[in-house]
């Protein structure tokens, strides 16, 4: 059979670059491994990652905690310092026994001891303040009420840089001091140790991830194509786009900006499933036309035009939708968004090259290593079909059933609560959580949380006089308390004081007691200090500023991403009731995602199973995260069924026979990409860091949902009861232009050839 005659000038972009990618097959080929493993080992050669945890973004939003940072910044800070704060617990001594103070004598004494050596080759002390807990006033808090702790708080001076090298030192020591006093409980809190065990967390998480997911996604491509050679080729497109992803996202952080830690697992959470699914989808569709008697660039043309420029349009619309997310003003957020849009544009242009030119290599050499048991049918037989036409012959009940069960999933999420990722969120093995989970045992007045006032004009009389007043009225709220902390900025014109706060940054009572400071309490104090203005920050006020940046920003991001979808459809179908649906549908299983996340971190259900401990809130810009993704993934599936229903209602059919046709004809290859999809984020779920466990199991959930109760039920089910209203559009809209999506040639040029036997296609040549 020849190739068809189609003119080079009519056929579309993708359609071009996939056919000159075969055509060019071992080039291609080359340049695809060079380009994405020079950018991997480029970027490894440079430092790598550089990571921020999401409370040190320096964002410059207009948010009240931040804005109280930027003005002592912009006004000079004080020289540039971290504390190490080692907390000392012994099960039975108290504080006053001469042998516990004799032992943590001797380890200050240790730690003071320490040296490192500066610029000029002289050895200097570490520590600039290490004050001993014994010999302090009460009010410094560095003895628990219990009397069984105490804190040894260092001050190490420095910027970030510095302080890791003055590190270098110390962690030796820390070790022998737990070792020789192994009957204390000994814990160490420093940011920057802190920040090392967590990366180490992270890339440790990720490799036990990968171990897993990759296994995982080949067993179910072995199944989806019973043949390892197609099964394996998915997975190297997918490797290939995540480290040459990995590449940009370094890149960025060594040149633009630090990158969040969450980053790269949300890459490798995205871009697997993604890459994996396109060339499923892509060789699906090849491997359907070779058996219909297509030769091979002749199929390999018709995959391009039809699976590899839904591709496109899906890609696209992922990237569209997640771009949504700049609209959220966080540096730190958009580099998780940046990450996961690069990842998913570099997967496309694989599936657009680098598949078509490996297709074009291997041929039929695609279903060797063939599964016996594991047989091919023919599009829209077998179980689906039945499905489908089971579901159209009773849709009001099913449909209705589905729908009903949907919303009940989806109630709990009406007292879904937002916070932000504290210390609870992160393993309980890490040293640093053990020792601000014993600071807030021990101190139940509150140790490391701080309620911080940036004050202005703080050179004036005036203003000194309204601080005092609010440290007096400010300690009489219950959850404050001393030290109270005066710190002027480096010119003296702007000053900030902070207060010890209990309990956690999420903690309601903490949100109201930020809230008492602002509306109530501050404006009290300074009502006669001038011109003199007070800005609340700290933890809890972070926190409460980030869930209500988020929170305002989720109205703008559904109005985007949904009027995208809406008028891609729209184009797209030619109808308006087609986007409308489509668009309540995905709200449906977005609901029912929003439901189980509250169900299983909010409120606990289920966590002992899963092994997941409630933190009592979903993290802040999780829910935003997710709709964007899914609604992103959902098109992918969407756009490759209804360009399936539209293409059989074209040719004739009437409209309950495109939808029984083009749903049964898609749904098997839909199952196997929703199938991956459920794997790698139900992986994610078993990993430690609790914000990516939330992602994991809602995007798991959601796409579970969006495959099987959402495609095969509600979809077949509406689509009968509205019939030929599916395809509607008011005369008013009748000058919209048409986007075709999917391209196919006509019944005619098709090739009459019989289907050759599986021994056959394993005896032809590529």
């Amino acid at each position: 059979m020849q190739l068809l005659d189609k003119g080079k000038a009519k056929q579309p972009v993708t359609v071009r670059l996939a056919m000159w990618s075969a055509r060019h097959r071992w080039s291609v080929v080359s340049v695809w491994f060079v380009v994405c493993l020079g950018i991997f080992i480029c970027s490894l050669v440079i430092g790598g990652t550089k990571t921020e945890t999401s409370s040190s973004s320096n964002g410059l939003s207009r948010t009240e905690s931040r804005r109280a940072n930027q003005i002592f910044r912009e006004n000079g800070t004080v020289e540039a310092s971290q504390d190490l704060v080692i907390v000392v617990t012994h099960p039975s001594l108290k504080v006053t026994d001469p042998k516990y103070r004799g032992d943590v004598t001797e380890m200050l004494a240790r730690l003071l001891a320490i040296r490192y050596t500066d610029a000029n080759g002289e050895a200097k002390p570490v520590f600039a303040q290490l004050p001993n807990p014994f010999f302090v006033p009460p009010s410094f808090g560095l003895i628990s009420p219990d009397q069984t702790s105490l804190r040894l708080v260092g001050k190490i001076m420095g910027v970030s840089s510095e302080v890791k090298k003055k590190l270098v030192p110390v962690k030796p020591v820390l070790d022998e001091i737990k070792n020789k006093y192994k009957d204390y409980q000994i814990n160490v809190w420093n940011n920057s140790i802190f920040n090392e065990q967590l990366n180490e967390s992270i890339n440790s998480d990720l490799d036990g991830a990968l171990q897993v997911t990759l296994p995982l996604t080949f067993a179910i491509l072995l199944i989806a194509f019973g043949a390892v050679v197609a099964s394996i080729v998915p997975l190297v497109l997918a490797i290939t786009a995540l480290l040459a992803d990995f590449g940009l996202v370094s890149f960025y952080s060594q040149f633009i900006s630090p990158v969040s830690s969450y980053a790269t697992q949300l890459v490798v959470l995205i871009g697997l499933a993604v890459a994996v699914d396109y060339s499923l989808f892509m060789i699906t569709r090849f491997r359907t036309e070779r058996r219909h008697g297509r030769e091979k660039m002749a199929a390999l043309e018709i995959a391009s035009s039809t699976a590899g420029r839904a591709v496109f349009f899906s890609g696209l619309t992922v990237a569209i939708s997640i771009a949504g997310l700049f609209l959220i003003d966080d540096d730190l957020f958009k580099s998780m968004a940046l990450g996961t849009i690069w990842v998913v544009l570099i997967s496309v242009v694989g599936s657009l090259t680098f598949l078509p030119a490996v297709i074009a290599i291997l041929g039929n050499r695609l279903n060797w290593g063939r599964i016996p048991f594991i047989k091919e049918k023919d599009e829209g037989t077998g179980f689906w079909s039945k499905l489908v036409n089971f579901v159209m012959n009773r849709p009001i009940v099913l449909g209705g059933l589905v729908i009903l069960f949907l919303l009940t999933l989806a109630y709990p999420m009406l007292h879904l609560r937002l916070g932000s990722a504290d210390i609870s969120s992160f393993p309980d093995k890490l040293d640093g959580v053990q020792a601000i989970s014993r600071l807030n045992e021990k101190w139940p007045q509150g140790s490391n949380l701080k309620l911080a006032v940036t004050v202005t004009q703080y050179d004036q009389e005036q203003t000194k006089v309204a601080i005092e007043k609010l440290k007096i009225s400010a300690l009489q709220i219950k959850g404050l308390s001393e030290p109270v902390n005066i710190t002027p900025s480096s010119n003296g014109k702007v000053a900030s004081v902070s207060f010890t706060m209990s309990g956690k940054g999420n903690d309601q009572a903490n949100y109201d007691i930020v809230s008492k400071m602002r509306n109530e309490t501050i404006p009290a104090a300074f009502s006669n200090a001038g011109g003199s203005k007070a800005y609340v920050t700290g933890d809890a006020a972070y926190t409460l500023d980030e869930v209500g940046m988020y929170a305002g920003a989720m109205p703008v991001i559904f109005a985007f991403v949904l009027g995208l979808s809406f008028l891609l459809l729209l184009l797209a179908f030619h109808s308006i009731v087609i986007p409308i649906k489509a668009i309540l549908l995905n709200l449906l299983s977005t609901g029912a995602s929003y439901g189980v996340l509250v169900l299983v971190f909010q409120d606990g259900w289920f966590g002992g199973l899963l092994g997941i401990k409630p933190t009592g809130t979903i993290e802040s810009w999780v829910p935003v995260f997710i709709f964007t993704i899914l609604f992103g993934l959902s098109m992918d599936y969407h756009l490759f069924i209804l360009t399936r229903i539209k293409e059989a209602k074209d040719r004739g059919a009437t409209s309950n026979e495109a939808v029984a046709k083009g749903i049964s004809i898609t749904s098997g290859t839909i199952t196997g990409a929703a199938a991956i999809m459920v794997g790698v984020f139900g992986v994610f779920v078993t990993l430690q860091l609790v914000i990516i466990r939330q992602i994991g199991l809602g995007l798991a959930v959601a796409v579970f949902i969006d495959a099987t109760l959402i495609r095969c039920v509600l979809l077949p089910a509406t689509m009968k009861l509205l019939g030929d209203w599916n395809w509607w559009i008011p005369k008013f809209l009748d000058w919209l232009p048409h986007i075709t999506i999917e391209g196919e040639a006509d019944d005619e040029e098709k090739s009459v050839t019989p289907e050759p036997t599986p021994k056959q296609q394993d005896e032809m040549v590529a």
